[in-house]
């Protein structure tokens, strides 16, 4: 039997890992799919999403929190890697308290982890199939998936990289545990950007040719039929509302702008109150802000199509490749963001919208929001429908799915 096992954050369990719905939706060719759906919370545990195909199954594998994984490090003690890589940081200069917090919490979580998904797969008569393990995270979750390959003969492990758990200085502690570990028993790692393949290949060249591209993407609903006039401009934004998203910069930008908008937020974060709190003191009368929280990728495109917005902004200080850019160019909405990442890889200055710098001013961003409202009706359309073809080309999750799920296929003949 070909089985794929999916190490997932909580997926289908709450509202993370949402890009995995569309995914799974191209994974039929496994035999059976086991979601081994990790650190799921209590609260997520009431919201479950359903998987598209009865071979399919999740396991909730409960939250445990950092005090109890720092307590079960002793069962970690006889791991040998643990003793290399303290030696490693020693050597690099790099070791310090929290990074040795940091490992022995790494560490805990795949083996205590391990040992449940361990359970699993033997209660699901997998000892003898042909497994691919596949990490969705490049974290922790491709240790748990070696550890457990020694206890599955006919097995292969993979990971995808997206972006914190990729770039080694957007850590907490500027620290991701075992990284040549890591890289070194991966049969593929698939990065879901140029960027990211370049960064990773730059630190373990030897591993490139095991290093590939392969991009999400996101399911057509169609363009919207018409676009209303651009006074006032509708502004979308989509994402988390946290720092690194950085909307407190398109906020004090859209705040002198003197021109009339409607601005639009999809998501929900930490920062939502503070957000709020400082809309209705900046903002001028003729810019409007309207929090809509968490929404399902669906419903979003749905509503980009039923309800035209004519621009999406993203000023993030760091992304991999936005799948919410995506998501918006496929109804041809064009975009503003700053080139940081992947973004600069679908996100064409003057073609589809504006590449802005990647640490950008508030008048840089309110220029570029205003140049969007004022430019010609002809220039606009063109960046519309540079958005979508855009889309077609680099974004469609019908031939980019298509494509990974048939190597991941292959690689459980191997």
């Amino acid at each position: 039997m070909r089985r794929l096992v999916l190490l997932a954050n909580a997926f289908p369990f709450g509202t993370w890992e949402t890009f995995l719905e569309t995914e799974l939706e191209y994974m039929d060719s496994f035999d059976a799919v086991e979601v081994m759906s990790l650190s799921v919370r209590a609260d997520q545990r009431l919201r479950r999403r359903s998987l598209p195909y009865a071979s399919m199954r999740a396991h909730p594998i409960a939250f445990r929190s950092r005090v109890f994984y720092l307590l079960a490090s002793i069962r970690v003690l006889p791991d040998v890697n643990l003793y290399k890589e303290l030696r490693h940081l020693r050597r690099t200069g790099r070791l310090s308290a929290a990074r040795v917090v940091t490992l022995f919490v790494f560490l805990s979580r795949a083996h205590h982890e391990a040992r449940v998904c361990r359970r699993l797969l033997r209660q699901a008569g997998a000892r003898d199939d042909e497994i691919v393990f596949y990490s969705y995270r490049f974290n922790y979750q491709p240790y748990l998936a070696w550890l457990l390959r020694r206890h599955f003969p006919r097995s292969v492990s993979v990971a995808r990289a997206h972006r914190a758990d990729l770039y080694e200085e957007l850590a907490p502690t500027e620290y991701l545990p075992l990284r040549e570990h890591t890289v070194t028993h991966l049969g593929k790692i698939y990065c879901i950007a140029d960027h990211g393949r370049n960064y990773l290949v730059s630190r373990f060249p030897w591993a490139g040719d095991r290093t590939v591209v392969a991009r999400l993407g996101t399911t057509d609903h169609g363009t919207a039929s018409q676009w209303p006039s651009r006074s006032p401009l509708r502004v979308v934004s989509c994402s988390t509302i946290t720092p690194v998203k950085r909307l407190e910069l398109l906020l004090e930008a859209l705040a002198g702008s003197r021109h009339p908008v409607e601005w639009e937020h999809f998501g929900e974060g930490p920062l939502r109150n503070s957000l709020e709190h400082r809309a209705r003191s900046l903002l001028p009368p003729h810019v409007s802000l309207r929090l809509h929280g968490f929404v399902s990728n669906t419903q979003l495109v749905k509503s980009y199509v039923a309800q035209a917005r004519h621009v999406l902004v993203n000023v993030s200080s760091s992304e991999g490749v936005p799948v919410s850019i995506m998501e918006a160019m496929s109804t041809g909405i064009p975009v503003i963001a700053t080139d940081v990442g992947g973004t600069g890889e679908i996100v064409l200055d003057g073609v589809n919208g504006i590449l802005l710098p990647a640490d950008p001013s508030p008048e840089q961003v309110r220029q570029a929001v205003e140049r969007i409202a004022t430019m010609d009706d002809g220039d606009y359309t063109r960046l519309r429908q540079a958005a979508r073809r855009t889309w077609q080309e680099r974004c469609d999750a019908r031939h980019l799915y298509t494509t990974f799920a048939a190597e991941l296929t292959g690689l459980s003949h191997r």
